[in-house]
Parts: C-alpha cells; structure tokens; sequence
C-alpha cells in the first residue's frame, strides 16, 4: 500500500490556482523530490501533505486514511502520529536546549523521556551537544537537532522543506549525508528544494510549473535523471 496518495488535489486562493489537479503516490521507503522554480506551488503542495492547509479540491490519503473531510482535531492526531516536519527556518525554540527541543516533540505525541530524546540526538552527531541552547550551535547542528525531533516519533513519512536552503557548503553536505543514510535505513522522505543537486540525490523527481505537475523524472540504471 502506498504511505502517499494523492488525487486531482487542487489549491486555490481567491481566483489564483496555487495548485491544479496534482496527482501521484508514494511509496514506502521512497525518496522523492518536489522541485521548481519559485511560486511553483512546491511550499503549498507539502502544506496538503503535511496537512497543515486543506486542499479546495481532490483528495490526500495518508497511510491508507483519507484526510480531506477530516476535522482538524484529527488532523492534527494524523500529523502527530504519521509525520515528522523538517523546515528551512528550523523553528527551535530558542531557551530550550537542543534535549529539550526534541522532548517538546515527545510530549504533544506521549510522554517525553530523555533517554530516548539523547539517543535520538546522538544519531545525529549531537550526542555532545544536547545541553546547548540554538544560538550556541550552528545552522548545520540545529537543523540535525530539527531532523532528530522529526524522528523522535517515528513517522511513516519524513517531509522536508528546504532543509539546506540556509546552511553553508559544508553543513548542506553533512545534511544530506544524514538523509542518506535515512533513506537507506528505509525511511520515506518527501523533499522540497531549488537545488538540482539536492533534488537528484532522490529516486524521482515532481518538476512544478505554475502550480501544474510538468515533469516525472526517475533515475535511468546508471543514475542518470530521464
């Protein structure tokens, strides 16, 4: 069964179409890529996803449970349960530590326990790093303390908007790395980005122009994009 089904999912504001008829699965375990140009629609489509916006049009279906009639009560218990959110800005909360940052996560989902929010930090390189406020790390080690509180709950599905858009060369590289390995560990990974690079590290590609799927790209055997 598909983690991500969607169908004739449309979007719009007003008289603008920010999306039309967007329609695609996803698999366990898939990487793919949602890229474009800017107001391509890339950030209002990962919005459905992530359900923190309702579609005007179409159907999103999660894990086999269709979303769109829900309430937000149960969107919100969805959310929680079945996604973990990876943003550009990071939104950490800035006097937490990087511990208690992932244990926020913890507690809107369960209870928090500490010993697994350290865990969930040192598979992310931070093991020695987790009484140590946002503004005493770097961009690079806030974002892997962002990607340990999208773990912490184990999601069926890992979306990530932009998740390198603000960090230098050498960070974006340990990033990806991190997704990587993710992806080999069999998680599902959604991913917005500009970067061609980044995009290509997927197992497929949703080109957007104007709100319209233009492309479906997957890789041919040798690697290459077609």
């Amino acid at each position: 069964m598909s983690i991500l089904e969607i169908s004739g999912m449309g979007k719009k504001y007003g008289n603008l179409h920010a999306l039309q008829n967007i329609t695609f699965s996803v698999e366990p375990g898939e990487w793919l890529s949602i890229m474009g140009s800017s107001g391509s629609g890339k950030s209002t489509m990962l919005n459905m996803i992530g359900l923190m916006d309702k579609p005007t049009s179409g159907e999103v279906k999660i894990d086999g449970i269709v979303t769109s009639s829900l309430g937000s009560k149960k969107l919100t218990e969805i959310r929680k349960d079945k996604i973990g959110l990876v943003f550009q800005q990071f939104h950490l909360i800035p006097h937490l530590t990087a511990l208690e940052n992932v244990m926020v996560a913890q507690y809107y989902h369960s209870m928090p326990d500490e010993k697994e929010a350290a865990a969930a930090l040192a598979r992310v390189g931070l093991g020695g790093r987790a009484k140590h406020l946002p503004r005493q790390l770097s961009g690079g080690e806030q974002q892997r303390v962002c990607i340990a509180r999208a773990l912490i709950n184990y999601p069926a599905l890992i979306l990530a908007d932009e998740p390198t858009g603000n960090l230098d060369e050498s960070n974006e590289k340990i990033v990806l790395e991190l997704f990587q390995e993710l992806h080999r560990e069999g998680h599902t990974i959604i991913m917005v980005t500009h970067a061609p690079e980044v995009g290509e590290l997927a197992e497929r590609q949703i080109r957007l122009e104007h709100g319209i799927i233009k492309e479906i790209r997957t890789p041919d055997r040798i690697g290459n994009y077609a």
